[in-house]
């Protein structure tokens, strides 16, 4: 199997990008190509895919640049705001928006390897970025423990953020690292090298499930 490499990601991925989105979460939580469309634009230095030699990509994540603020309040976390606005280039706060692994990469180590990957190479370009700070569906038990391995504790919740198919609502968990002694933000991932053109090369684990 090629490798995967992890870089920057650019407009020319939005379409791939949607894909992953559509793949990876409901139809009732899912942002739209608008929403991505604006963060590439305002934000790009966050926004980081898993492409394969063939620039197909099998993961993305996308973070903007926040100011730090102690207590965060919830509207900040609000679905498809406008990152022109909220992303600032000298935050000191990395605010992770939106993560989704190719379903056939599932359990394979690879949402570990991305979210690490792009979180040490946003603080290896921003010397500035001392904290990172996210939400998550409490039923998301794999996405937590890889959160809390790297250090994030939960700090508070977004009431109704997650809409159910039942018409229920979930809120959100707000979880946060700080990171005041200029550290690395989480564990780098294997094989990592600090190239702009192509951050990570790394070999698939396995041949990904026929699912």
């Amino acid at each position: 199997m090629e490798p995967l490499h992890l870089r920057q990601a650019t407009i020319a991925d939005l379409a791939e990008i949607m894909r992953l989105e559509q793949a990876g979460f409901a139809a009732a939580i899912q942002e739209s190509a608008a929403t991505f469309s604006e963060r590439l634009a305002a934000g790009g230095e966050g926004c980081w895919v898993l492409a394969a030699p063939d620039q197909r990509l099998f993961g993305y994540l996308c973070a903007e640049f926040w100011r730090y603020q102690a207590d965060v309040a919830a509207e900040r976390f609000a679905r498809d705001h406008s990152a022109a606005e909220t992303h600032c280039a000298d935050g000191e706060e990395i605010y992770v928006s939106s993560m989704v692994v190719d379903p056939v990469l599932r359990g394979s180590g690879w949402g570990s390897r991305l979210f690490h990957g792009a979180l040490d190479a946003m603080r290896a370009r921003h010397c500035q970025l001392r904290s990172a700070i996210l939400i998550v569906h409490p039923e998301w038990l794999g996405a937590r423990q890889i959160y809390r391995r790297a250090g994030f504790t939960e700090i508070g919740t977004v009431p109704a953020y997650f809409a159910a198919p039942d018409g229920a609502s979930h809120a959100a968990i707000i979880m946060r690292r700080e990171d005041r002694d200029g550290g690395a933000m989480a564990a780098s991932a294997p094989g990592a090298t600090p190239d702009d053109g192509d951050l990570m090369r790394l070999q698939y684990p396995h041949a990904p499930a026929d699912h």
